[in-house]
């Protein structure tokens, strides 16, 4: 029998909704099937904003989520942000890296270090609308369906192979807010459904695009 067990950290900068949601669907038994039960170990959340409202909010879901702020908010911190991130990625042997509401870019050598095994969600239908408003972007442009797309990161910004995507309707009398709302709820299902995905090794990379086996 495969051996599905998945070891994860998430890594967050603000409120952290999506990182939140992840940890309270995992950590609570009773939404979880019996084949997903034990199959992700949460080991840290990494923050790197220490006012963040994501380190109080995950305290008090799970205090066995050891929780790390390191300092990364200007470029010339990144170094050292990520000389801590590999050493926490080695103590725990993590298997996958969840990027959740971080707001920060990641050297191209970290990634190519760990490529397949870092993995992020955006708020449109990839490679429409990258950056970080990407929300307005869609709805100020007019378009009539956006969306969310989970990847795994690659060197290149909102790029990467796609192992989920899922489209949200602009409806006429949608506003901004109204579209933020819908994405997020759209984010926290999928994001449940790709960890899941990934704990029992359901998903490959082949000529650099994502195969989800039954």
């Amino acid at each position: 029998m495969k051996n599905c067990h998945k070891n994860i950290i998430i890594l967050a900068s603000g409120n952290g909704t999506n990182a939140v949601n992840i940890i309270n669907h995992f950590s609570n038994k009773n939404t979880l099937s019996d084949s997903n039960l034990s199959n992700i170990s949460i080991k840290a959340l990494v923050c790197n904003n220490r006012d963040a409202p994501v380190l109080n909010k995950v305290k008090n879901i799970n205090k066995d989520i050891k929780l790390y702020c390191i300092p990364f908010s200007k470029t010339a911190e990144r170094a050292s942000f990520e000389e801590e991130l590999a050493g926490i990625v080695d103590e725990y042997k993590i298997d996958y890296i969840i990027l959740a509401g971080f707001m920060k870019i990641l050297s191209d050598d970290f990634v190519l270090k760990n490529l397949n095994k870092i993995i992020n969600i955006h708020p449109s239908l990839l490679p429409a609308f990258k950056g970080k408003n990407a929300i307005k972007d869609a709805f100020d442009y007019g378009v009539k369906i956006t969306g969310v797309t989970i990847h795994f990161v690659i060197p290149a910004i909102d790029s990467g192979p796609i192992i989920l995507q899922e489209p949200v309707i602009i409806e006429e009398n949608d506003t901004v807010e109204l579209l933020e709302e819908k994405i997020h709820k759209l984010e926290h299902k999928m994001y449940i459904k790709v960890i899941e995905l990934v704990s029992c090794e359901k998903i490959k990379i082949v000529d650099n695009k994502v195969k989800i086996f039954k």
